[in-house]
């Protein structure tokens, strides 16, 4: 009975001190505090306590509403917390207490113009706490004056004064040159996109006024200032204007091209004859250097016609070859973009209409569109085959493991990305640095892709005309996965799916895929080769330096940009 009834003596006595707190006697004034722009701030709690009492809370909270209050401090149970509070004001606060004066000091530390506003202080000792607030109103020193000249008008000269980044409002005057305050015209201040006065302030002098004419910016909460002036001088009489200097310049200069314009002219004239001769002469040379020079065009044309049936045939041959190397490519889930949709055979990916529930991981695209494939490529030779229909947008080819999969990624050679998209009608691009665009001759309807690890190279080939499209050339050290990414509607032009050829497609039939039969267990691949893809018997495989072909020189720049492809 004498343990409880002590308890409860001691309970009631800290109400008793926690209800009669003293407050400040200062007014309102302790509730605003001035500080200039970053320096440190010391916010004087308006509660104060008895020396005796110890708080169990102190609490700064940021906002005067208390459904957004943000805490910027905490002291709870004798000790700082760092738990819950605004990054803004992070390592730049510290609680002072003054056990004697029993007064509660928040210091923030280099203040910015951001840190004006309402705080509040809560207290809280025992179950019982109280609240008050304070306003911090941060002082900043604007710029320098600049005075222009408006006009001038009947002997009065207008000037005005800028200056810009003040806070608060800013007190402005003007004084000439003997130090005499001089009358404003207008003062206009407003206040900026930041928060910031800007001001401007005009005035008028006399034209006979000689000296400099000043016009200071003082900031009364700081009690400092800025000043300009501008020197006004009286006319030299016997000074030359520069305008008749430069006219005295400009008019003989003028006259002496007239002249020189004359005499072309008249030589133009005289040598007009002359020219029309030679022009005809010449044309009559070519009449007759015409007969020759046709027979010429058209062996060359012959030959020029054999080397690039030459050249699509090689072309041809890499295409060939690669199809020998059909492996069969599925969609990993665990990587696709929740907006994916994909098909139960890992085989046909779209894009829908809303986030799919799926789990987020590390490997999953958060903010691009894509998805990978299941295989993992480290070494040897690799071609598969993607139907992509009439579709106005996809994006296909080779990137690294270890892509970025969070956030905006910028696609590229050296981050790790081979690939080849088609952004509009006929308009397709290959994602280098800076990226290279081309046209093709038929859209395709099924796109080829060869992966050749160990030499380094990535071709993409057009299956509906057996043509080349792009080759990247790389030195690979890891791990590399097939990439898929269907991009957007485009206005409902562009919701059909990619689709993985599961077998090589037979060009003779339409390239439109066969949907696989539930009795291929496990994603078993039937391959089946057509007997034109093996090579003849005999034929030797050339090395990329014997497909360089010699070419006459007189053909040199009607064969530029044409390459030979590299295997």
């Amino acid at each position: 009975m004498a343990s409880f009834s002590g308890s409860w003596l001691c309970s009631c006595l800290i109400t008793f001190v926690f209800l009669q707190l003293p407050t400040h006697g200062s007014g309102d004034a302790s509730k605003f505090h001035l500080v200039p722009l970053g320096g440190t701030a010391k916010l004087l709690c308006p509660l104060t306590l008895w020396p005796v009492t110890v708080p169990t809370e102190v609490k700064w909270l940021r906002s005067s509403q208390p459904q957004r209050s943000q805490a910027i401090h905490v002291f709870r149970n004798g000790k700082d917390w760092d738990e819950d509070l605004m990054p803004e004001y992070k390592g730049r606060t510290a609680l002072v207490r003054d056990a004697q004066e029993g007064s509660v000091i928040l210091e923030i530390r280099k203040v910015r113009f951001e840190d004006r506003g309402q705080y509040r202080c809560q207290i809280q000792i025992g179950n019982l706490s109280r609240e008050d607030s304070v306003t911090l109103r941060v002082a900043v020193l604007g710029s320098d004056p600049y005075i222009h000249v408006k006009s001038y008008d009947a002997g009065w000269i207008y000037l005005v004064c800028r200056s810009v980044g003040w806070f608060p409002e800013p007190w402005a005057e003007w004084r000439d040159p003997q130090g005499g305050l001089l009358l404003f015209l207008s003062e206009a201040h407003s206040l900026d996109e930041a928060g910031l006065f800007q001001t401007a302030v005009t005035c008028r002098v006399r034209d006979s006024t000689l000296g400099n004419v000043s016009c200071t910016v003082r900031n009364e909460a700081l009690g400092q200032e800025k000043t300009a002036a501008m020197l006004i001088t009286a006319p030299s009489s016997g000074r030359v204007s520069s305008s008749m200097v430069a006219l005295a310049v400009i008019l003989p200069v003028l006259g002496l091209l007239i002249i020189v314009g004359i005499c072309l002219i008249w030589k133009q004239r005289r040598s007009k004859e002359k020219l029309l001769y030679d022009q005809v002469m010449e044309v009559e040379n070519l009449l007759s250097d015409h007969a020759k020079e046709k027979g010429r065009l058209h062996k060359a044309l012959k030959k020029l016609r054999h080397e690039l049936k030459l050249k699509r045939a090689a072309a041809n041959s890499g295409w060939r070859r690669a199809r020998l190397h059909f492996v069969a490519v599925t969609l990993d889930p665990d990587t696709a973009h929740p907006k994916l949709i994909l098909s139960e055979d890992q085989r046909c990916v779209r894009l829908g209409d809303r986030r799919q529930p799926v789990p987020d991981n590390p490997k999953r695209f958060d903010f691009v569109v894509s998805v990978l494939g299941s295989e993992c490529f480290t070494a040897g030779c690799h071609y598969w085959e993607v139907y992509v229909g009439d579709k106005t947008k996809w994006i296909l080819g080779v990137c690294s493991e270890s892509v970025g999969r969070k956030g905006k990624v910028t696609a590229s050679p050296s981050n790790g990305h081979w690939l080849v998209r088609q952004s509009h009608e006929n308009a397709y691009e290959a994602l280098t640095s800076p990226q290279t665009s081309f046209c093709l001759k038929e859209p395709p309807q099924c796109v080829g892709i060869f992966l050749d690890y160990d030499a380094g190279v990535i071709s993409f080939y057009n299956v509906t005309d057996k043509s080349h499209i792009f080759t990247f050339t790389h030195s690979f050290s890891g791990p590399l996965r097939p990439f898929f990414e269907p991009c957007l509607h485009d206005g409902g032009k562009n919701t059909a799916p990619l689709i993985i050829c599961s077998e090589l497609q037979k060009l003779e039939e339409p390239t439109v895929p066969k949907p696989e039969g539930k009795g291929q267990a496990n994603g078993d691949v039937s391959l089946r080769v057509d007997p034109s893809l093996h090579p003849p018997q005999g034929l030797e495989l050339f090395p990329h330096s014997d497909m360089i072909l010699s070419w006459p020189s007189e053909l040199g720049p009607a064969l530029q940009g044409l390459k030979a492809p590299y295997f």
